[in-house]
């Protein structure tokens, strides 16, 4: 059930942006790099090497306790499947197992878009709304475009008791950066990082040979770098700043202050699967906007956030 198990690897993020930072294309001026060729070189083939290192990264063979984990997980997830019609009460025991033993494994620091996957399918069949489709939305960071994945969370989305559309407006955000929301987070930084070290290259090719479009394609490598690099960007602020969440309780009361002594801001509880941007913290409670752009006060032990904690510091 799982596959292309990873341990955790640093994020070249910051490593690009206090890099790119340095290149003003509006005041660019060629004959400034021309005129010191050896550090355009230099620079040229630290990239590349950045590059090549970033791709490659760090697979590592899973520990034995990991792999004995993992099939314990994988075995109580099949044999509920197989006593899921004679006996359902006891198949949902043995989701919840495998369930736990999934998280036991990102606890041990496994970050995988399967794995997040699998535990979102446990807690759908175990009954458990919310976090079913808290763990959807997390293997949607990993594997945005897969099918299965597309279909298991539509499925989980339909059975909300609380379904509240999105705005316009954000539908319309999403149709037009669709390229954002359809590729990970990692696949446009190594493409931002591909990006820049080949607008380097092209300046540096350019210094020995004066062509056009050499400057041309290094410009718009350039231009597109910037553009994966801010949509890298965008990710890294709204997971620190505004980070998505989903309801786990049941019947979760919003009120219109941070306490319960306030006004109730909706007549109806929200329900588990409820999704959610976190606004605000002040201690316990929390300032929510539903995808509709209605906001209120909610407490934060009834919810999850998407990202996870040591996630977002990466």
């Amino acid at each position: 059930m799982i596959s292309n198990m990873k341990l955790s690897t640093i994020s070249p993020i910051r490593f690009f942006f206090s890099t790119f930072r340095c290149l003003d294309v509006s005041t660019f001026r060629v004959q400034s790099i021309i005129d010191n060729r050896q550090s355009t070189i230099l620079l040229a083939l630290t990239l590349v090497t950045l590059l090549a290192t970033a791709a490659l990264g760090t697979d590592l063979r899973l520990p034995v306790d990991v792999r004995a984990e993992l099939a314990r997980a994988n075995a109580d997830f099949e044999d509920a499947q197989r006593i899921q019609t004679e006996d359902p009460q006891r198949a949902r025991a043995l989701y919840r197992s495998a369930a736990q033993r999934f998280e036991s494994l990102i606890s041990a620091g496994i970050e995988s878009g399967p794995l997040e996957y699998n535990l979102g399918n446990c807690y759908l069949q175990a009954g458990d709304l919310g976090r079913a489709i808290l763990h959807y939305r997390r293997a949607q960071r990993y594997m945005p475009n897969d099918p299965l994945l597309a279909d298991n969370f539509r499925e989980a989305r339909s059975r909300r008791m609380t379904a509240i559309p999105p705005s316009r407006s954000s539908e319309f955000l999403k149709s037009v950066f669709f390229w954002h929301e359809q590729t990970t987070t990692s696949a446009r930084t190594k493409a931002a990082l591909a990006l820049y070290a080949a607008f380097w290259l092209l300046i540096t090719i350019r210094c020995w040979f004066a062509r056009r479009w050499l400057m041309v394609t290094a410009v718009i490598c350039g231009l597109l770098a910037a553009a994966a690099g801010a949509s890298v960007a965008v990710d890294d602020w709204r997971d620190r700043n505004a980070p998505s969440g989903v309801l786990i309780a049941m019947d979760v009361p919003v009120y219109k202050g941070p306490g319960s002594g306030y006004q109730r801001q909706f007549e109806q509880p929200l329900q588990p699967g409820t999704e959610f941007t976190l606004r605000e913290r002040r201690g316990q409670w929390w300032n929510i906007e539903l995808p509709d752009g209605q906001t209120g006060w909610i407490e934060s032990a009834a919810v999850e956030l998407v990202v996870r904690p040591n996630e977002g510091d990466r």
